[in-house]
């Protein structure tokens, strides 16, 4: 009777016993390697996995083969040339898709700039007299940066480049 009552049980439409669903098993990714960018020395590298190139320097007797060397002058109009005498790298600042790296150099006047992050040539930006950026910030596409900046007036500022055109649109 116990029997007969068990598998009555079992058999009823609101008993009836149904297997757990196999669960996917997670999919095992490779792990992405990581890019990032530095300054050392006066030099500015890509760091991909084991791999370092060199992007960037201050001193082309001292850069290292490939590397774009920032200019110790810069001519923004005709007739107007200005010494960078860069030191150091400041602001090293990969863009959101890390396809650029903004930087500012510093020293006696600061430059800003954007080197391709695979290498490549150079694009100055801008130049400061007596100031520098306090930080430099991409737009999330990833295209236009923002240098946010206090002149020797005290009044903060922010302006706007376009990395592709190599120039200050704002």
């Amino acid at each position: 009777m116990r029997l007969l009552i068990a598998f009555s049980l079992l058999v009823c439409s609101g008993c009836r016993y149904t297997a757990p669903a196999a669960q996917a098993q997670p999919q095992v990714q490779p792990q992405a390697q990581r890019v990032t960018f530095f300054a050392d020395g006066g030099t500015l590298y890509r760091q991909d996995g084991a791999a370092r190139k060199a992007l960037l320097a201050l001193d082309s007797a001292t850069a290292p083969a490939g590397a774009a060397v920032v200019p110790r002058e810069w001519t923004p109009a005709p007739g107007s040339t200005f010494s960078v005498a860069a030191t150091r790298f400041r602001h090293v600042v990969p863009s959101p898709l890390s396809d650029w790296v903004a930087f500012e150099t510093g020293g006696t006047h600061e430059l800003v700039g954007v080197v391709p992050a695979n290498g490549g040539a150079l694009k100055v930006l801008d130049f400061y007299f007596d100031s520098s950026a306090d930080s430099l910030k991409w737009a999330p596409a990833g295209r236009l940066l923002t240098a946010f900046y206090t002149p020797p007036s005290g009044v903060a500022e922010a302006r706007v480049y376009d990395a592709t055109l190599g120039k200050r649109i704002k």
